[in-house]
């Protein structure tokens, strides 16, 4: 009999995942501007606290703590999207913290943040963003998160639509605090 219950309780553990331990404090995704319509256009956006893709806006999901809400610009004759981030929440927002002309010193970069330092000016919206750039990100949540940027993409769509992506790698700090973990 007992051994049922034990089986049963690795069971439930098995099939729920280490959320049910918390957020994944540390990973990488894919943000795009890509804009997608149901009754009304959205596009996705990340929630660190869930681990999870939200739609937004989506009355249905819940807010993301990032989109990547695109910007676009004349480069020559043609019309490009490039990535420039935002907080749905519109509270506190993003600092930028280092820029790089290798992704190998953005990452020695990021490896070695491990501390939001003192007098960091967060906006909302971001302007674009480039490839091996690191920043700071406070959520709405009050909690923080370092991102470096691998990569940026401008792209277009099957139906001509212009959008863009980025390759983020992230540690998220859950609890409020300024010091990352390891």
């Amino acid at each position: 009999m007992r051994y049922r219950y034990v089986l049963l309780l690795a069971l439930i553990l098995t099939s729920a995942g280490c959320k049910m331990f918390g957020p994944d404090k540390t990973g990488e995704f894919r943000l795009s501007s890509e804009k997608f319509l149901a009754d009304s256009y959205y596009l996705f956006g990340y929630s660190y606290e869930d681990s999870e893709f939200y739609r937004f806006p989506f009355e249905k999901d819940p807010s993301p703590d990032i989109i990547n809400e695109g910007t676009r610009v004349l480069q020559g004759d043609e019309t490009i999207e490039l990535s420039s981030f935002n907080t749905p929440g519109q509270t506190n927002g993003f600092a930028l913290v280092g820029e790089f002309s290798s992704l190998e010193d953005a990452r020695d970069f990021y490896n070695d943040y491990n501390r939001v330092e003192d007098g960091l000016q967060f906006v909302v919206g971001t302007s674009p963003v480039e490839a091996n750039q690191v920043w700071v990100q406070q959520t709405s949540a009050g909690n923080y998160v370092k991102l470096l940027v691998k990569e940026v993409a401008s792209l277009e769509g099957e139906a001509g639509n212009k959008y863009s992506e980025a390759l983020l790698k992230y540690t998220y700090q859950p609890n409020g605090s300024r010091d990352f973990p390891d």
